[in-house]
């Protein structure tokens, strides 16, 4: 495994993103206690195509620390909080990497962004249910409740994903066609 040198243009737009990640979750965002709707990973999934999946953890994981300080305060569950969004930078950054290496990068395989964005969106669902789970050990609360409506949770992040998917090609080809990123190698 090499290390990777961010450059200060990569770090800033990796700043924006994560600060992105943040607006998105707190203003465009539908939430209950055991349902959460939102557009926070869009800027999670443009981390993870743009620069692989080390830059989409880091913006998923700093954007959600964030928005549960934010939210929530400093917790003793907040660590179990902040990973869960991370499972979809991995995912969909992985993906992006392998393909960019067959020269058809994943912005222009639109089958195989979706399928990678729900894959992603259904493991990050799964992250989330187990975090619940723990949750409700520490707290001593019952977990039932939030087994009931996981099945709409699924369903809700498949939706979202194929909307996030959706959005993220079209910006990240016209992200790379403007300029504006100094691109770098993926992780």
């Amino acid at each position: 495994m090499r290390k990777e040198k961010w450059n200060l243009n990569t770090l800033c737009i990796l700043a924006l993103l994560t600060a992105m990640m943040v607006l998105l979750s707190l203003t465009l965002a539908v939430r209950t206690d055991y349902f959460k709707l939102t557009f926070g990973s869009l800027p999670v999934v443009l981390a993870a195509m743009l620069y692989g999946p080390l830059a989409g953890a880091t913006v998923a994981v700093l954007g959600e620390f964030m928005v549960q300080l934010l939210t929530f305060g400093l917790m003793p569950t907040t660590v179990i909080w902040i990973f869960p969004p991370a499972i979809r930078a991995v995912v969909v950054g992985l993906a992006a990497v392998q393909l960019k290496k067959t020269g058809a990068p994943l912005e222009s395989r639109p089958a195989v962004c979706y399928a990678v964005c729900i894959l992603g969106a259904v493991l990050t669902t799964t992250g989330n249910t187990l975090g619940m789970w723990l949750d409700s050990l520490v707290y001593r609360t019952s977990f039932s409740a939030a087994l009931f409506i996981t099945p709409a949770r699924y369903v809700s992040g498949v939706v979202t994903a194929a909307v996030i998917a959706t959005l993220s090609m079209p910006l990240v080809q016209l992200l790379r066609r403007s300029g504006v990123l100094n691109e770098t190698r993926h992780d």
